[in-house]
Order: structure tokens, then sequence, then C-alpha cells
């Protein structure tokens, strides 16, 4: 019989790769140091294998040897993937905020910048979101070659196909595909653009006690919805599932139609009572306090919001609300406010609660996205020479 040796060859290298991701992945699974027969048994692999897998990535700077301490017996020696050798980032590039947050493969935070300013940061987000991250590596002691992932969140609906970004009134032109370009010379691995109320809702799945069905409001300068169904954040078919912003209804403050994104704005809910003059963040501390006055102006502010989630929360069986974005500093004078609405709208014994993350909520969404973007460039890179020249293959 004929053996066709290059094949042969192709075969070994591709079961190799293959075994390597099965070890790393154990590694990370873990989340502590293993010893290699430990590593053994997690794959199914035999002893000689995974040591051998194990010695050509430590030679590669991809894991960290921990050596026994103390001289008593022969402890083995225990390995842990060198998570923090590569770098992930996450951005929120808001209307009047942006941030961005550099993030070691397990999630740990290693440098930040946010800027904010009052006028909306339009054509220049680009140019913010470039210089933010070139100082957040910088001071991360990072470099292009070690970030392996990043993710941008953005109002508006991200298009798969064409990379258009729709529903983003007043935040410039830029489409996804320009911060791919603004950004991928900063970053060995994928640069993705992800809508941001989404991002929050994927947040906002790690947060205690969350159900598998809940929906993530991001409410603060734009409004926005993430709808989790069974554990996962629902899309639809165009990406544009959650868009409640965009719907028309009537401005309690004036009487004029207007879309529910600009009636509920954050920084409005004074308008709607006597108190004009207040912010937000006071309206909501003065009804905390008993405040009638103050409790009627919210109630009636937040109240076309909650006529627009009712129907999705008894349509589609949701029985918790979570609450992100600038607004989600205020008090519990806002949870139920929101909770009483809804009921007044026929969504009764809703759990309303604040994202724990706060405004910062689509940040660590981002940031989440990134790492396991990331982690995928690490596995493909498993038989590359470096996370770089797998991204040129």
């Amino acid at each position: 019989m004929t053996v066709d040796m290059a094949e042969h060859a192709r075969g070994t290298g591709r079961l190799r790769v293959l075994n390597t991701r099965h070890v790393l992945g154990a590694m990370r699974r873990a989340q502590e140091p293993v010893r290699i027969s430990e590593l053994a048994q997690m794959t199914s692999l035999t002893r000689p294998t995974v040591s051998h897998i194990v010695a050509a990535l430590e030679n590669r700077g991809w894991v960290h040897r921990l050596e026994p301490a103390g001289n008593t017996g022969r402890p083995a020696v225990r390995y842990s993937v060198a998570l923090d050798r590569f770098a992930a980032v996450g951005a929120d590039a808001g209307a009047h905020r942006a941030v961005v947050e550099v993030a070691t493969l397990d999630g740990a935070r290693r440098a930040r910048r946010e800027h904010r300013r009052p006028i909306q940061l339009g054509e220049d987000m680009l140019a913010v979101l470039s210089s933010m991250m070139g100082e957040a590596l910088a001071e991360a002691g990072m470099s292009q070659a070690d970030v392996l992932a990043a993710t941008v969140a953005s109002p508006g609906i991200v298009a798969e196909t064409s990379g258009g970004i729709e529903l983003r009134t007043g935040l410039g032109a830029w489409t996804a595909a320009d911060v791919v370009a603004a950004l991928q010379p900063l970053v060995t691995g994928r640069v993705t653009v992800e809508n941001d109320a989404n991002l929050a809702a994927h947040a906002m799945r790690t947060m205690p006690d969350m159900p598998e069905d809940f929906i993530g409001l991001q409410w603060g300068q734009r409004l926005g919805a993430g709808l989790v169904l069974d554990g996962q954040v629902f899309r639809g078919r165009r990406g544009g599932a959650g868009e409640l912003g965009a719907l028309l209804v009537e401005d309690p403050a004036t009487g004029a139609t207007r879309v529910l994104e600009e009636v509920v704005r954050s920084d409005r809910l004074p308008l709607h009572g006597d108190l004009p003059d207040l912010s937000t963040e006071a309206l909501i501390n003065r009804a905390d306090t008993g405040d009638l006055v103050a409790q009627r102006a919210l109630a009636r502010g937040i109240d076309p919001l909650a006529a627009a989630v009712a129907p999705l929360c008894v349509g589609l069986d949701l029985r918790t609300v979570a609450i992100s974005g600038g607004i989600a500093r205020s008090g519990p004078a806002l949870v139920t406010a929101f909770h009483d609405r809804l009921a007044a709208h026929g969504a009764t014994d809703i759990d309303c609660r604040l994202s724990s993350f706060r405004e910062d909520t689509v940040l660590r969404g981002a940031v989440s996205t990134a790492v396991d973007s990331g982690w995928a460039t690490l596995m493909e890179a498993c038989g590359a020479g470096s996370p770089e020249q797998s991204r040129k293959t």
C-alpha cells in the first residue's frame, strides 16, 4: 500500500493543532493552575502527548509554569494559560462620551481612557477612539502584537452585510468598516462593531440571579433595548430587535409627536413636571425622599417608555427589565416608578432592576465580547507561529 507522506504530514499537523486547542481550552476552563496528569484526564489525551503540547506552548510564552513551593516530596509542576500576555480592547462610542478599556484575556483591566464633551462627538469619534486606544495601550505596556481583539459599541442597527449603521442620529456618517479601518492598525486580531444595547444586555446576563429571559434597557442620551431569550441576545433578522427609540409617541411635555428616544431622553425627565431647573439625578433623588411633585414628574416622564415596553413583557412573557446607561446611576425611585407604570399598561409583577455595572454596562459587554473574540484568535493561531501570522493567512 502506498502512503502519501505529504497528506500524512498534513493530517498529523491538523491533529496536533486540534489537540493543542483542546489542551488550551481545558486549561482555560480549569480557571486555576493544573498538573499534566490533570490535563490528560480532562482532555482524554495521553500524558506524553499533553506534556509535549504544554512544553511547546511554554516555549511560545503562552503558558505559565508554576513551580511547587517547598521541598517536601516531589509535588508536580502546575501550568496555566498566560492570559496576562495578551490583550483585548472594549470601547463605547456614545454621543457625548467615549470610553476605551484595555484588559488581559482574563478580563482584568490594565488601562482605561474616557472622553466627555457637551457637544456630540460626531465625525471626531474615530480619531478620539484611536487616540485613546493608543494611550491606553501605552499605559498598559501593550503593543499592537499583544492585542488579539477589539469590540466597539455603537448606537444604532449594525448591518452585517453592508457595515452601515442605521438610526444613529447626529453621531456622524462613519460605518462599521470605517471603525475597523481606524483601529485595525492597533490590533492584531479582529475589530468588530456591535449595537450598544445588545452589548449591555450581554453584560447584564452575568449579573447575579438574572433569568434566562429579560429586557435590557440602555437608557441615557439615547434609548435602546436588548432582548435576551433563552440566555442569548436576540438580534432579529436585520439586527434591529429592541430599537424602541424609533417609535413615534406623544410627548407628554408638549403634546407633539416625536420619536420615543427624544421624549424619554434622561436629561429631559424634569421637563415633564414643575421642576424644569432640576437635573435628572436631582429629580430622582427628590422622588426618593417622597416628594410627590418629583414623583409625579418622574412617572409622567417615563410613562411613554413603559407604554412601549409593557407589550414586549406581556407578549414575550418576560418578567424582568434591567436598566443600564447613564440613568442607572439613579436611586430606587426610578425602579419603583417604572415598575408602577408598566403595571398601569398591563405588565404586572415585573421585576425592575438597575444594572450593577451602571454607566459602564455597555463597556463591560464590549470588553467581555472582545475577550471571547481574542480567545478565538488565540485558538486560530495554534497552527501558526503567532497570532499575527494567523491573521495574515
